[in-house]
């Protein structure tokens, strides 16, 4: 019986075409990926991320062109009970010294300077020195590094001291570390993980990798496309972090449905074109029903009025966009390509790929 709905049509041309449909996903993905780095990313500006009247007061002060500047404080505090005013004293010295020297900064204020009141502890034991970064939230962010540096020159210097420095752009700048830090840590996690699980439930390496392969190539392409997409309607910077859960989740997701059903199938007894036709015509079609819920789901976000969770919603509805096409047309090709050499279930885990063959549904 020939396949009737979209996908099994999809699957059915993409396993006759295979060439065709493996190549051609490559190409756009390479494409997409080179193509977005060399556009780049617009991202959206601190007076842009707001909502309703805060952030049309945001964009009035901003395109005002106000001369900004960036207010940080640092702390110092004597760490034991010795409340020592000199060693105070001294570190805030070099403090104002090493500041005074970093381009941009101005208005260094020592809490010791005569005439400044509120700047010292009752009990002498802590102090607050502050200062101003010239420039707006983006020049701030790159000037900070050389004032952070100093700080911890004063700390290393005072051991007996706690040296600590906080405000707009410091905060700024340890907040976009640690969502680097956590994209890093997603990437070197969540894939040995994924592919763990994915062993689990396909026994076999081979099989396992697939889903991954079609969720990491949909994740690449879709940080690609973003880059052209952005200079039309600028993005968060946490996107990409949302863009890697998101199309891992449902590129992994997706393809698990098609490999498994198509592997049920030769279990069964059919040949590898029977058996794709199958998954095609049903988790391929039940796919197809999945990815338009989400994307309908997620363009609930394009109403909220807020330029982060725009971005969001874009982002996501893309991913899910992408992993959907993928799904129908890279996945069967290679799945066609791998069985009929006999390669789907290569690298068999020993106990876990025979219990699978056992109706190991679990």
């Amino acid at each position: 019986m020939r396949p009737t709905n979209l996908a099994a049509r999809a699957g059915r041309w993409s396993a006759q075409h295979r060439r065709i449909a493996i190549l051609g996903w490559i190409a756009f993905v390479v494409a997409a990926t080179v193509g977005g780095g060399m556009i780049g990313t617009s991202s959206l500006s601190d007076a842009e991320m707001g909502n309703g009247s805060s952030r049309a007061a945001d964009m009035a002060v901003d395109r005002a062109g106000f001369r900004e500047t960036s207010g940080e404080q640092v702390l110092l505090q004597a760490r034991a009970g010795d409340g020592s005013r000199a060693a105070l004293e001294r570190a805030a010295a070099q403090l104002d010294r090493r500041l005074s020297a970093v381009p941009y900064v101005e208005q260094v204020v020592s809490p010791f300077h005569d005439g400044v009141a509120g700047m010292v502890s009752e009990d002498g034991r802590s102090a607050l020195l502050s200062f101003e970064i010239a420039g707006d939230d983006d020049q701030a962010g790159d000037r900070v590094d050389a004032t952070l540096a100093a700080t911890a020159a004063v700390q290393r210097a005072n051991p007996q001291l706690r040296v600590e420095q906080i405000g707009s752009a410091s905060a700024e700048k340890a907040f976009g570390q640690a969502m680097e830090d956590d994209f890093k840590r997603a990437e070197t996690l969540s894939i040995p993980l994924t592919l763990f699980i994915l062993l689990l439930a396909f026994g076999a390496l081979v099989a396992a990798g697939l889903p991954l392969l079609l969720g990491l190539t949909a994740v690449g392409a879709t940080l690609g496309l973003l880059g052209p997409i952005s200079q039309l309607t600028p993005v968060a910077d946490q996107i990409s972090s949302v863009i890697l859960l998101i199309g891992l989740a449902v590129g992994v997701d997706y393809s698990m449905f098609y490999v498994r059903r198509e592997m049920e199938e030769r279990d069964k007894g059919s040949g590898p074109q029977a058996a794709l036709n199958a998954a095609a015509a049903t988790s391929g079609h039940a796919i197809v029903v999945s990815g338009f819920i989400v994307l309908i789901s997620m363009a609930g976000m394009l109403l909220s009025g807020s330029a982060v969770f725009i971005s969001f919603g874009v982002g996501t509805m893309i991913v899910v966009a992408v992993a959907v096409v993928g799904s129908l047309t890279f996945l069967p090709a290679m799945l066609s390509w791998l069985g009929e050499r006999g390669w789907t279930e290569k690298g068999r885990v020993p106990v876990i790929g025979r219990l699978r063959h056992r109706g190991g549904g679990r």
